[in-house]
């Protein structure tokens, strides 16, 4: 049985799907940020936003999808993001280079 959440944080590569692609050109900023070039770290804010919520019992998940795509080759995002069940789902798109991935996936 999955979990239900109130709100479900996603992180997103910031190409998808980078693992397809024979070669990404991740631009300039990759090389300034302490992460591999997909972004695979979510932002900090993340923390404070489920620390803030859980006080006020909302339940809260973090689901780190750009992390997960690294650590698990032939992870199927798709069945992935349906089976996280919340009333609400939040991407973060706090860099430019973030906005590919979360447009590919509300298109399903």
């Amino acid at each position: 049985m999955p979990l239900h959440f109130d709100v479900a944080l996603l992180h997103a590569p910031s190409v998808y799907d980078f693992r397809n692609l024979r070669r990404v050109h991740y631009g300039p900023i990759s090389d300034v940020i302490p992460s591999r070039p997909v972004f695979d770290m979510y932002p900090v804010g993340f923390i404070y936003i489920v620390s803030y919520l859980e006080k006020r019992g909302v339940k809260t998940g973090i689901f780190n999808v750009a992390a997960r795509m690294l650590n698990e080759p032939r992870l199927d995002v798709s069945k992935l993001l349906k089976g996280i069940k919340a009333t609400l789902y939040a991407v973060d798109i706090h860099w430019l280079v973030h906005a590919h991935a979360p447009w590919r996936w509300l298109s399903w």
